[in-house]
């Protein structure tokens, strides 16, 4: 497990209001309309694990609404999105942190060095892996901006930081989903909680997209599937077979959607209530939240 960010936080101008005629080069920091983000399965240390992704996408009819139908569609989008002129064109005009964190998907932990991220729940820092994953690798520091609250590398030590406080399941889920468009938190208070919230929101909306496309989106809408009560964050997170499957790793992902459509001779083990996941994907602005 690389070594976490340590040292002074630091901040920097956020991304501008319209889009330039050049390209400009990435801000280091993103501020949200409120005060934020995860780690990975029993397997995974926080934020490792990628490969290359293949270039093109098995055709799917736009009537399709399968989980993985949807998930292909969302991954094609998100990929034009950040291969597109500048980080604030690829937010798509989206408020809230989720628009926010479109910007930073664009950008190039390897070339920009290390970010400052600004979310609902608190600040994480984002920076290069030692390693080939093309994603930012989310820090916070415990003992500066949570009361010295750590919360561990895991999704499956996010989820038990954010349990720790007594809340429900669907009452995190809440405050996780109106947080993802600046509201402020009305559970998720204490220290410990919040830095777990924060990394949850951030590996999973930034991070997770730069691996995966389309993986914010699968997770939004896992977050969706714990607040209507059809799986625990347990079932969502952790486990084997999580719902969301880049909680065990980002090839889980790739091979449960297959997403080149590739003939697979021992597909893996659906995650759990996997084909629910689409009805969860929201069909505001053109199937993208």
């Amino acid at each position: 497990m690389p070594k976490s960010i340590g040292g002074s936080s630091f901040k920097a101008p956020s991304l501008p209001k319209s889009p330039s005629s050049t390209t400009p080069k990435a801000p280091n920091s993103v501020s949200t309309p409120s005060s934020s983000t995860a780690s990975t399965s029993k397997k995974r240390p926080l934020d490792e694990a990628s490969s290359s992704e293949p270039n093109k996408l098995a055709k799917t009819d736009l009537k399709d609404n399968t989980t993985e139908a949807r998930l292909k569609r969302a991954k094609l989008r998100e990929e034009r999105r950040q291969s597109s002129a500048d980080a604030v064109g690829s937010s798509d005009g989206r408020s809230g942190f989720v628009g926010s964190a479109q910007g930073f998907q664009k950008m190039n932990p390897k070339t920009d060095g290390k970010q400052r991220v600004d979310t609902p729940f608190g600040p994480v820092n984002a920076s290069k892996f030692p390693t080939q994953d093309p994603a930012f690798k989310i820090t916070t520091q415990a003992k500066k901006d949570y009361g010295n609250q750590p919360v561990g590398h895991k999704y499956s030590d996010l989820v038990t930081a954010l349990k720790a406080g007594g809340k429900s399941d669907k009452e995190i889920a809440t405050d996780l989903l109106n947080g993802l468009e600046g509201k402020d938190p009305q559970h998720l208070t204490d220290n410990k909680s919040k830095n777990a919230a924060a990394k949850l929101l951030a590996i999973m909306n930034v991070s997770e997209p730069m691996r995966v496309g389309g993986s914010g989106k699968a997770g939004r809408a896992t977050l969706r599937m714990v607040q209507s009560g059809e799986i625990s964050l347990e079932q969502a997170f952790t486990g084997k077979t999580p719902t969301f499957p880049m909680a065990d790793n980002p090839t889980y992902m790739r091979r449960t959607v297959n997403y080149d459509g590739t003939k697979q001779t021992k597909p893996p083990e659906k995650p759990t209530q996997f084909d629910k996941v689409g009805g969860y994907m929201s069909d505001s602005s053109g199937d993208e939240s």
